[in-house]
């Protein structure tokens, strides 16, 4: 599974329409095997969601998003968890443990 989180300063991007770094992950059975970064260099949501695409991502967590680019992420089958804020490296860790949904991981305003 591959899984990715745009970064800004070592924690998540408040919002991925505009962020310019993902850190991707692969794991298996709960564990990393692997990372590596990618740069966002498109500004085009389309030709953004179509680079994603070609990273084979199957979880995109992130803070903000548009509806639109939601929208197209969700229909090429990646998972788009929103609304989460913080230490990218503790973001990861919680998904990978099963406990993301913790609300110190909530942007403000968010609700379970």
């Amino acid at each position: 599974m591959r899984i990715a989180v745009p970064i800004w300063e070592d924690k998540v991007s408040p919002l991925l329409d505009t962020a310019s770094k993902l850190l991707i992950i692969e794991s298996e059975t709960q564990n990393e095997v692997s990372r590596f970064e990618a740069f966002l260099l498109e500004k085009d949501i389309p030709r953004r969601c179509h680079f994603i695409q070609g990273l084979n991502i199957n979880v995109l967590i992130c803070g903000g998003v548009s509806r639109q680019f939601s929208g197209m992420l969700t229909a090429s089958e990646i998972k788009v968890i929103s609304g989460i804020s913080g230490p990218a490296e503790d973001v990861l860790d919680a998904y990978l443990k099963g406990k993301l949904l913790d609300s110190k991981f909530f942007m403000p305003g968010r609700k379970n």
